[in-house]
């Protein structure tokens, strides 16, 4: 990593050790860029624990307008956090009155069951997990507390078939996001499983509290969400790091069974490993053997969030997310299906160069195969329709 970069890991969390302090003033002594740390404390979410970890050890090292900028960006931060959980309470009392019943994800609820602390966490918007077949009404009950569609479905309010649909409100500064799955080009997981409901439990908020997701669950999620967006926010691996220091007597045989069944094994033990390496987090030791018997993850780790990285253009982002996802599915077939998928529809990846991707080989073989027929028979109704099957069903339809 880059110096920035390092010090951005060891200030992102909650709870410092002696080491960690001592190697933090350290760097903060050092011919650290302060402008890039603000700069990568904010696009990666982390500017509150940054700067309470800063102010704390070693305030004299950090220059006054860079203080300053941290000051208000972190009041800023607690007044919006503040303002979504008000919101998120009226959205789901309202939802509720329509018999919908929506389970918050990430945001607000996030920093309450990792961190137990609102401040501490930026939160863009509110994250609302509904059933698919609730969409449409679910949509009707936004538009009726003032929210409205953002793009170019914000004045028609056209239906569409997409698994995440983002509101904002009249003012423009709060946002609502209706989603059913997790998906991102050609990688997706299912996010309205019957299982989540069954299990949610109360999570405190300033004023009262709302349901939400249990542990295990959100652990699971977050990792899924983490993987199919290449981990491209610090935030997002604090967050597991957080859960897992928070929760010490999460049910581990459950949750990684669970993965299992769902076909995300590969994806929560890569979101742990990424908490383990950059913080230090505590794994059971079957959890750990496992990590480290798996030689794609020991590569993936080291090379993500990218900007962080003292060389990020040997890192892994969005722009290789299909050849992330193809060396970390759960099997063999999995492999071979987002392979078939990737080859049908000519992505990029089939023509980069990744030294990281070890499938990349085997990828460009297939293509070259498939060309041939993919060119004779574009409009071939029989294979469109065996394409568009196989992009459900690796959305978990």
């Amino acid at each position: 990593m880059s110096l920035e970069g390092r010090l951005l890991v060891l200030c992102a969390r909650t709870s410092v050790s002696e080491f960690v302090r001592v190697e933090i003033a350290d760097l903060a002594c050092d011919a650290i860029n302060w402008e890039l740390v603000w700069s990568l404390s904010k696009d990666h979410g982390i500017a509150p624990l940054v700067y309470r970890n800063l102010a704390t050890i070693c305030p004299a090292a950090v220059p006054s307008s860079i203080h300053e900028a941290y000051r208000r960006h972190n009041q800023a931060t607690t007044l919006m956090n503040n303002v979504l959980a008000k919101e998120l309470v009226v959205l789901l009392g309202a939802l509720a009155a329509q018999g919908i019943t929506a389970i918050p994800f990430k945001g607000v609820t996030v920093a309450q069951a990792a961190y137990g602390d609102l401040t501490v966490r930026e939160c863009a918007d509110n994250d609302l997990i509904i059933e698919e077949g609730a969409l449409s009404q679910a949509r009707k009950v936004l538009w009726s507390q003032g929210y409205r569609l953002s793009g170019s479905e914000m004045e028609t309010g056209a239906e569409s078939d997409e698994s995440s649909h983002v509101f904002l409100k009249r003012n423009g500064m709060v946002a609502a996001d209706l989603q059913w799955a997790i998906v991102r080009r050609h990688a997706g997981f299912r996010a309205d499983r019957r299982a989540f409901w069954s299990r949610l439990k109360p999570v405190r908020l300033p004023t009262t509290s709302v349901m939400g997701l249990c542990p295990e669950d959100l652990l699971l999620l977050l990792c899924v969400h983490g993987t199919i967006h290449a981990w491209g926010q610090l935030k997002w691996v604090c967050d597991v790091a957080e859960l897992v220091r928070r929760k010490p007597a999460l049910d581990w045989s459950r949750l990684l069974f669970q993965a299992s069944e769902w076909k995300c094994r590969r994806m929560v033990l890569l979101g742990l490993a990424m908490a383990q390496n950059l913080f230090d987090i505590e794994l059971p030791r079957t959890v750990s053997l496992e990590i480290e018997k798996d030689g794609d993850i020991s590569v993936l780790v080291r090379r993500m969030p990218r900007q962080l990285l003292k060389h990020p253009g040997q890192g892994i982002d969005e722009d290789s997310l299909d050849a992330l996802c193809v060396t970390i599915a759960d099997s063999s077939w999995e492999r071979w299906k987002l392979a078939l998928v990737l080859c049908r529809t000519d992505a990029d990846v089939c023509a980069q160069s990744l030294p990281w991707f070890r499938g990349q080989r085997k990828l460009q073989i297939l293509s070259r195969c498939l060309r041939p027929f993919l060119t004779a028979l574009p409009k071939n109704i029989l294979w469109d329709r065996i394409g568009d099957r196989l992009v459900r069903w690796l959305r978990g339809c």
